[in-house]
């Protein structure tokens, strides 16, 4: 059944069309410093509750990547390709507009370590982190959702600036990065999750939601070949201009 489910997966890997900047965005997600770091809630909580859990985790954000996102964002703003940051988080002080489940994390969070999980938009635990910050130009948008386009005009952005390929990236692989991933391609963006510019709770766990995803909703690249493959639209382009 795998070699089979393996060939399925190989045929939709092949439909991916072309990634042309002007139509492309590149979306980083939850890239927060209560998402990533040690010194921050969930985190801490987690780890009381099952000491290291998110040790692989933090390693793979540290050494992979944000080392490898700083990468594919440099080249993004370069090459024209719109840069989108998400920020999950709470637009009222108390919490009170995230959904259910999210508030009782919050409240268990609190018990456990004196602070919620999931902070205050305005709460400095809720900012970018510092390797990734924003430049000019880019886009942040605010979140209460797992998923991006459910609670934000997302939709609207790409449709008045033409988007049609979406490359989605940022934390945590199978919650935030799938929902939004998913909500692109049931929008009709061509989705591309870039596989190492991600990362979930455990390797295990990434893979199999990548495999599950591009078996039917996307594609799946590492950043280099992003880079490649728009590198080679580009140059197709200049050529075919030249040639007229």
């Amino acid at each position: 059944m795998e070699e089979k489910l393996n060939m399925i997966y190989k045929t939709v890997q092949g439909l991916m069309g072309d990634i042309i900047p002007a139509k492309t965005a590149l979306i980083i997600v939850d890239m927060q410093k209560y998402q990533v770091k040690k010194d921050y809630a969930p985190y801490k909580s987690l780890n009381k509750v099952a000491p290291g859990v998110l040790d692989y985790f933090i390693g793979e954000v540290e050494n992979k990547v944000v080392p490898n996102l700083q990468k594919l964002i440099s080249f993004c703003h370069k090459v024209g390709i719109t840069v989108i940051y998400t920020k999950y988080s709470s637009f009222m002080p108390d919490g009170s507009d995230l959904q259910k489940n999210i508030k009782i994390l919050n409240q268990t969070t609190k018990s456990l370590v004196g602070e919620v999980g999931f902070p205050y938009i305005f709460h400095p635990n809720s900012d970018i982190i510092d390797e990734l910050k924003p430049k000019d130009g880019d886009i942040v948008l605010q979140k209460n959702t797992s998923g991006t386009f459910i609670s934000t005009r997302l939709d609207s952005f790409l449709r008045n600036m033409e988007i049609e390929t979406v490359l989605v990236s940022g934390v945590v692989t199978n919650f935030c990065v799938h929902a939004t991933a998913r909500e692109a391609c049931d929008y009709g963006f061509q989705t591309i999750i870039v596989e190492d510019c991600c990362a979930a709770w455990s390797e295990d766990i990434h893979l199999s939601i990548l495999k599950s995803f591009g078996l039917i909703y996307g594609f799946i690249l590492p950043y280099e070949k992003v880079i490649k493959k728009i590198s080679r639209t580009i140059k197709k382009t200049k050529k075919q201009l030249v040639t007229h």
